[in-house]
């Protein structure tokens, strides 16, 4: 999986709020295990991952889900601090907000509780961090989820998703179907005229980047050395 360096964060970011409506103040959603690597890294999460943003740390608010708080919980003295830590941070249920919540429910699975907090759309627009493998594979099937990791002590932001991509594809054929035929076919010659201009672009450069032959006036010129003739003996 390619992951995206501060320009390409900047265009992804930039496609999820054009798409998405994903915008600052950002909305962190974090499970258990990244908290604890980031207690483990000694990585500050708040300065870190709104750096890596690229927004202020009051334009970030940090949630997690319940089910991850009894996880931490129920592991003890070797999750202490990154309870402590999570505890710190907004709770994000499972149900929904206008539901109220049946208290004898089971505790469930973290992973399992992230997607349901996450449901089919991101309906509400969290950046979810995890290091959970298999969770950011189900999330990427999920449209308008940034995904972030911890890779030792390094954040990582994965490439935007294919099912965030088809939103663009869908919303282009939605309007192409508005456009009647004299517009559709002047935007298909614009289509034309662009790749011409591409491939012409292509084929300069290529041409600039090929060998040249050496300058001629800086070219040493063969001198020919003149030989003594020997003097025949009589």
């Amino acid at each position: 999986m390619r992951y995206l360096r501060a320009k390409g964060i900047r265009k992804a970011l930039r496609q999820f709020h054009f798409l998405c409506g994903l915008k600052a103040p950002y909305k962190v959603l974090l499970d258990g295990n990244f908290i604890a690597m980031c207690i483990q890294m000694k990585v500050d999460v708040h300065e870190r991952v709104s750096k890596y943003l690229q927004v202020k740390p009051y334009e970030c608010e940090f949630y997690v889900p319940r089910a991850a708080l009894e996880e931490l919980a129920i592991l003890g003295e070797a999750t202490k601090e990154a309870y402590k830590l999570a505890k710190s941070f907004k709770v994000a249920e499972t149900y929904d907000q206008s539901e109220k919540k049946d208290e004898e429910d089971k505790p469930v699975d973290v992973s399992m509780a992230i997607q349901k907090i996450i449901g089919d759309k991101n309906d509400r627009k969290f950046v979810v961090c995890t290091q959970e493998v298999e969770l950011r594979k189900a999330l990427r099937l999920v449209p308008g989820v940034p995904l972030m990791y911890l890779n030792r002590s390094v954040l990582v932001f994965e490439e935007i998703s294919h099912a965030t991509l088809a939103i663009v594809r869908q919303e282009e054929k939605a309007n192409m179907a508005k456009l009647d035929v004299n517009e559709k076919r002047k935007l298909e010659q614009m289509q034309d005229d662009e790749e011409s201009e591409d491939e012409h672009a292509e084929n300069l450069r290529l041409q600039k980047r090929r060998a040249k032959g050496p300058n001629p006036l800086s070219v040493k010129r063969p001198t020919n050395k003149k030989v003594r003739s020997k003097k025949k003996k009589h």
